[in-house]
């Protein structure tokens, strides 16, 4: 019999106020889980943002963006 370890997906919603919140979050993400975590970022249509780069630093996983475009 096979045991299957059970994998996450962890939704998150922010606003451009909500960055300092999830930087915070991110920073406190073990290495290593059964989980991956989606961020959703409200922003203007022609807005650019930072945040990946931001988040990507404080996190101990990968970060990437995915985009509409």
């Amino acid at each position: 019999m096979t045991s299957h370890k059970k994998f996450w997906v962890v939704g998150i919603g922010a606003s451009a106020g909500g960055l300092e919140a999830l930087t915070q979050f991110v920073a406190a993400l073990p290495a290593e889980s059964n989980a991956c975590y989606v961020v959703a970022q409200h922003l203007a249509p022609h807005a650019k943002s930072m945040m990946v780069e931001l988040i990507a630093r404080q996190s101990p996983i990968t970060v990437d963006v995915v985009t509409t475009e």
